[in-house]
């Protein structure tokens, strides 16, 4: 009795979740076959799920029809913001939270309590008197790459989510390598970077991705800080895809074309997920063991 309600326990968990990865994956679908189809489909009643001639056209169009789209020039802008943000945002989140992790001194828990108090304040709040100091320091109208450099800025002080995140990595390594390093003369910062980065290569992996996925997918940024010549992919799906030889202002909209640079947007982040999926769990797994 006790095999077949453990059997029946496994078949509706196993169906549960083979449901459950279909929905997810739907939109997925979704997104491939209406790529393949012309745009003049979509404007006739009723849908047909799938294309009667798949138009794989679509996707040699849009990556070297500059009629499209300029979809190397926005890739090369959105990996530039996203490659350098991830970079400083992992290094200095790194640093503070190896300080608050390591290192007594009076106040250390206040000023982390205030840290952990800004993840709860909504970006969306911040965004307006970020955008006036911004315009007021005159970096909005540098050219490339200069013009990253609210990036750049927002991701020196580090993230609040990474702060917190990195501290209870180092929180949870012994305290004997830190005595070791110091008794073989290193330094605070010479320990940081030989003795305690290594080891916290879980932790690096599961920032550089949160931290790209995050800077990659931003919309909302990038259209109040930047021109169209340095515009990001994600905006330029949206606004700056056209249907070659039909002008913009006819209503064909260009869906299957956008559709199409959105397959092709994801595959940074799909590719880099298998790559580190690996450190990445790894890094879920041994953070907060020890507060």
């Amino acid at each position: 009795m006790k095999r077949v309600n453990s059997f029946r326990r496994t078949l509706f968990l196993t169906l549960f979740m083979i449901l459950l990865t279909l929905i997810f994956l739907f939109p997925l679908f979704w997104m491939v076959v209406t790529a393949l189809k012309r745009p003049e489909e979509l404007a006739t009643y009723p849908i047909s799920i799938f294309p009667p001639q798949a138009q794989w056209i679509h996707f040699q169009q849009v990556l070297f029809t500059n009629e499209v789209t300029d979809f190397f020039g926005g890739l090369r802008n959105t990996l530039t913001i996203s490659l350098s943000t991830t970079v400083i945002v992992a290094i200095s989140s790194a640093l503070a939270g190896f300080g608050f992790a390591r290192y007594k001194a009076r106040g250390k828990n206040f000023f982390f309590g205030i840290v952990l108090a800004t993840m709860m304040v909504p970006l969306i709040i911040m965004q307006i008197p970020q955008y006036i100091i911004f315009s007021q320091l005159g970096i909005l109208s540098l050219p490339w790459p200069l013009c990253y450099m609210p990036w750049w800025l927002t991701a020196a002080p580090g993230w609040a989510i990474f702060i917190f995140y990195y501290r209870q990595f180092f929180a949870s390594l012994p305290k004997e390598l830190e005595d070791a390093a110091v008794i073989d003369g290193c330094g605070r910062l010479r320990t940081f970077w030989q003795i305690f980065m290594p080891l916290a290569g879980p932790a690096v992996t599961t920032t550089c991705i949160f931290a790209f996925q995050w800077t990659y997918s931003d919309y909302v940024q990038p259209l109040l800080y930047l021109i169209d010549e340095n515009q990001v992919l994600a905006v330029k799906m949206l606004m700056d895809v056209k249907i070659p030889g039909v002008k913009w202002n006819l209503p064909l909209p260009p869906i299957p074309y956008q559709m199409t640079v959105g397959i092709f947007y994801m595959v940074p982040l799909v590719f880099l997920f298998f790559a580190a999926q690996r450190y990445f769990m790894q890094g879920i797994a041994t953070t907060g063991l020890k507060s």
